[in-house]
């Protein structure tokens, strides 16, 4: 079974794949990609990276063990060449934006998710200048532990507001995937 980063990274490149092609065409699922390390060609720019970087475990509520509430860094680049890369870059942020505001809880697989910052990194060698725009979200959710034998180690758990947190794990169901098993 999967791990909820990548549960968390696939629903986010659906999510994107879903929208941002009314923004601009050429950004079709073959220019999404959830790794970091996905080789970039000029040909096919704009693109669409999404990674995770820092995730922290929060000391309250006490947790451990029991239900671990995570706040996960989540990284959303967008890769852009040519004369207008700064324009197509703050284009693709905008809908990145957008779209996110649009279902903040990704399809209830998180809590929540709030645009910290915008980082622009401008590069390349040669004519064709590269732009790199990256928005980092703050991404909230919920696992517990899973000790049966045969079951993945780490569930994630969706609920509702306000019925969310410690007095309310009765509440929580395991995240169904997508082949409709439990993780």
């Amino acid at each position: 079974m999967k791990h909820p980063r990548t549960l968390i990274r696939e629903a986010v490149a659906a999510l994107l794949s879903a929208n941002l092609q009314k923004v601009d065409p050429r950004i079709t699922p073959a220019r999404i990609s959830i790794h970091r390390s996905t080789p970039l060609f000029a040909g096919k720019l704009p693109a669409i990276l999404i990674y995770t970087r820092d995730e922290r475990i929060e000391e309250q509520p006490n947790a451990d063990p029991g239900l671990r509430y995570r706040k996960l860094e989540l990284s959303v680049e967008i890769i852009a060449s040519g004369d207008a890369a700064a324009e197509e870059a703050d284009l693709l942020a905008q809908a990145v934006e957008a779209t996110f505001d649009l279902d903040e809880t990704l399809g209830l697989l998180v809590e929540g998710t709030r645009l910290t910052r915008t980082e622009v990194d401008q590069g390349g060698e040669g004519d064709t200048p590269v732009l790199a725009a990256r928005l980092s979200f703050e991404v909230s959710y919920w696992t517990r532990p899973v000790v049966d034998e045969g079951e993945l180690p780490l569930q994630v758990l969706y609920s509702w507001a306000p019925r969310i947190g410690i007095p309310h794990e009765p509440d929580y169901q395991p995240l169904l995937d997508p082949a409709g098993a439990t993780p």
